[in-house]
C-alpha cells in the first residue's frame, strides 16, 4: 500500500494555484520537478463563475490551494506575557480589531525579552474571518474545484521567497517585500526565509494601466531596480535614496499615508532587532507594474528595490504569466509542489 501511495504522488499532477485579489482571480500550474514548466495561467474576474469552471478545465486535475486577498486579512503584532493563554491574547486582539472575534488566528512569536516572571513575548497574529474563508472554498467547488488548502498572501508570499530569492548567504539577507495588490499592499520583513515582521496598509493609489514588460536584461528571478556599483548590500543608514535604474521617478512621489505607514514599520523591525537593518526591497503584485511608483518608494526609503518577475524561472511562463503581478501564484506552485496525491 505505502509503494502504490508513493506511485499515486508521483503521477498525480501538482496543485493548481488560485489565488484570490481586488478584482481578479490568478490560476497557474506548474510541472516538473527539476526543471519547473508552466502547465497554465490565466486571469478570470471574481464575479464571473462561468468563466472559473471554463478556465479549470486547461488544467491537470482539480485539486486547488486558494489564497485569500489581502484585504481579507487580519495582521496584529502584540506584546503578551509568557503565561498569556489563547483567550487573553484574543482578548487583547479585540482591543484592535473587533473581526478577531470571528477569525481563525495562527499566532508566530518573533522575540523573547526579558527573563522569569518579566518575560515577554512578541506575537504576530495573522487572521482571516471563517465566513470570508468558507466563501472562497465555495466559490472555487461550485465551479467543479477541489480545495486542499487555504492559505493567506503573508505565508504564500514568505514561503514564495525562500525559493523564489534565497542564495548562498542569504540567512543573512534581511528583505522587506512588499506585496501590492489593488486596495491594500502587505509589508513583509523577512531574515531569510523567516518573517519576523508584517504588517497591512491600505493603497491610495490609482488604477493602474501600465502593463508589464518584462527586461529579458536582467538578473533571473528578479529585476534590479537601482544603478550602483555596489557588489554586496549596504546597510539601509549607509544608503543614500536610489531609485529605479533607467526610470524617472513620479513627480507624484508617493503618498504621505504610505511613507509614513512604511518608515514605521521600518522603525518597528528596528527596535526589535538593531543589528539588523534591512538591506533590501522587493516588489510584488500588480501595484509593482507601476515602477514609478516602485521606484519613488525604493528611494523614499533609501533601500536598494527589485522588482519581481517569477516568469524568469519558470520555462513558458513568459507567454502568459510575466511580472510581478504573478510571482504569489508562481511561488504557491512551487511551495505545494509535494502534494500531488
Amino acid at each position: 500500500m505505502g509503494s502504490l501511495n508513493w506511485l499515486t504522488r508521483r503521477i498525480s499532477p501538482q496543485p493548481i494555484a488560485a489565488v484570490f485579489g481586488s478584482e481578479m482571480i490568478r490560476l497557474m500550474q506548474i510541472r516538473g520537478s527539476s526543471e519547473h514548466k508552466i502547465q497554465g495561467a490565466i486571469e478570470v474576474a471574481l464575479d464571473d463563475q462561468d468563466g472559473i469552471r471554463e478556465a479549470l478545465v486547461m488544467f491537470k486535475g482539480k485539486r486547488c490551494v486558494a489564497c485569500l486577498p489581502t484585504s481579507d486579512v487580519l495582521v496584529q503584532h502584540i506584546r503578551v506575557t509568557i503565561d498569556d493563554g489563547d483567550q487573553e491574547i484574543l482578548e487583547r486582539l479585540l482591543k484592535h480589531d473587533s473581526r478577531w472575534g470571528n477569525a481563525e488566528v495562527r499566532k508566530v512569536c518573533i522575540k523573547t525579552t526579558g527573563s522569569g516572571g518579566t518575560s515577554k513575548q512578541e506575537m504576530l497574529c495573522v487572521g482571516v474571518d471563517r465566513t470570508l474563508s468558507q466563501n472562497v472554498v465555495e466559490n472555487l467547488e461550485s465551479a467543479g474545484a477541489e480545495v486542499i488548502a487555504v492559505t493567506v498572501p503573508l505565508y504564500a508570499s514568505i514561503r514564495a521567497f525562500d525559493k523564489l530569492y534565497r542564495r548562498d548567504g542569504d540567512e543573512k539577507m534581511t528583505s522587506m517585500l512588499i506585496d501590492m495588490d489593488g486596495e491594500s499592499s502587505m509589508v513583509m520583513i523577512a531574515h531569510g526565509a523567516n518573517c519576523v515582521f508584517a504588517h497591512k496598509i491600505e493603497s491610495a493609489s490609482t488604477e493602474i494601466e501600465e502593463k508589464w514588460e518584462s527586461n529579458s536584461l536582467a538578473v533571473p528571478a528578479q529585476h534590479h531596480t537601482e544603478d550602483s556599483d555596489v557588489n554586496e548590500f549596504e546597510r539601509r543608514n549607509e544608503n543614500e535614496p536610489r531609485g529605479l535604474c533607467g526610470v524617472r521617478e513620479s513627480n507624484d512621489g508617493i503618498e504621505a499615508k504610505v511613507a509614513g505607514d512604511l518608515e514605521r514599520c521600518l522603525r518597528h523591525h528596528d527596535a526589535l532587532f538593531p543589528d539588523r537593518a534591512v538591506d533590501r526591497v522587493i516588489f510584488t503584485g500588480r501595484g509593482a507594474n507601476d515602477s514609478d511608483r516602485c521606484a519613488a518608494i525604493a528611494s523614499e526609503l533609501g533601500i536598494e528595490g527589485y522588482i519581481a518577475d517569477p516568469s524568469a524561472w519558470i520555462t513558458g511562463a513568459s507567454e502568459c504569466a510575466s511580472g510581478p503581478a504573478w510571482t504569489t501564484a508562481a511561488g504557491m506552485c512551487l511551495r505545494y509542489s509535494e502534494i500531488a496525491a
